[in-house]
């Protein structure tokens, strides 16, 4: 068996030499297509990041006129801390409120300074357990008697209620649409890189047909012909896994260090276990690409 594998290698390696041109093409393609793959699974886990760290800060906020009752307020909160998805409620004074924007405004202290009393109104914040489930806490608020008399406006109770409207629906619709833009892109790649190893197959095939001819009539079995054909296909595979895996090292170790502290709000969890998994996954579709396009050209053009 060992003798047989070198004799397959060498002469997978005779082949490479022979067609180097469609060689270079097979193997240039796939490492595209495989580079794609993995940087679109670099982004899925960097847009899963960036969601779950979005919707880790999105809580509700309950905004309460100055001439609401405390019995009213206490009601609504009442309420709300008895929800299976509620974490906490924490009712916002007006002095913390103010106290607060004077913190968010410390670099233009003026501007709290020009204020003649504290125009800011009473609040309550909801800090949920799973975001996900945001709308039985919504229902609930809307669906309870307190809310239309603690509401401010009271004329227009809905935009008393404040909880980040859109913004991970927004932020999902743009990066899904990116992500079904690279899955066609890697997809047309994949077809191409197919051809290019079926082509180069082929002209071994043509290269080698006295040879193949000779080895039937001596008795050859069909796998011992074809076996340097499949090799062939998958070694050019792996070298386009190979290289496409080392350019998504590259840029994890010299490009995102920069970009996350560029981007401080957002944190790029690429640990090494991710990496491993995403070379795994290169590394096993580029065996499948590479098995295919040689498995496809032999059916075309090995009549065996």
């Amino acid at each position: 068996m060992s003798i047989n594998l070198g004799y397959f290698i060498s002469e997978a390696a005779i082949s490479f030499k022979r067609n180097w041109v469609m060689t270079f093409g097979g193997i240039a393609t796939i490492f595209l297509s495989l580079l794609l793959m993995g940087s679109a699974l670099l982004m899925n886990s960097l847009v899963n990041d960036m969601v779950g760290d979005i919707e880790s800060r999105i809580n509700i906020q309950v905004w309460i006129h100055d001439d609401a009752e405390y019995v009213d307020i206490e009601g609504l909160q009442v309420a709300l801390e008895g929800h299976e998805n509620v974490a906490t409620v924490h009712l916002v004074d007006k002095d913390e409120a103010l106290e607060r924007f004077t913190y968010m405004t410390q670099e233009s202290p003026q501007i709290v300074e020009q204020l003649q009393d504290n125009p800011l109104p009473r609040s309550l914040e909801i800090e949920l357990i799973d975001t996900q489930e945001i709308d039985g806490v919504l229902s609930l608020i809307r669906g309870s008697e307190e809310f239309p008399l603690i509401a401010d406006p009271p004329s227009d109770p809905e935009r008393a209620l404040a909880y980040g409207q859109g913004i991970v629906e927004t932020l999902l619709g743009a990066t899904q649409t990116a992500r079904y833009a690279g899955i066609a892109l890697v997809g047309i790649l994949a077809v191409v890189s197919l051809i290019f190893i079926n082509n180069t197959i082929r002209l071994a095939i043509y290269a080698r047909r006295n040879e193949l001819s000779i080895m039937r009539l001596v008795g050859a079995s069909n796998g011992f012909i074809r076996a340097p054909f499949i090799l062939e296909g998958i070694l050019q595979a792996l070298v386009g896994a190979i290289l496409a895996i080392l350019v998504l090292l590259a840029i994890k170790s010299f490009v995102f260090p920069g970009l996350q502290e560029t981007l401080a709000f957002i944190t790029f969890n690429f640990t090494n276990a991710l990496m491993t998994e995403i070379a795994l996954i290169l590394l096993a579709s580029g065996v499948v690409i590479g098995t295919l396009g040689a498995i496809i050209a032999m059916r075309r053009y090995l009549k065996i």
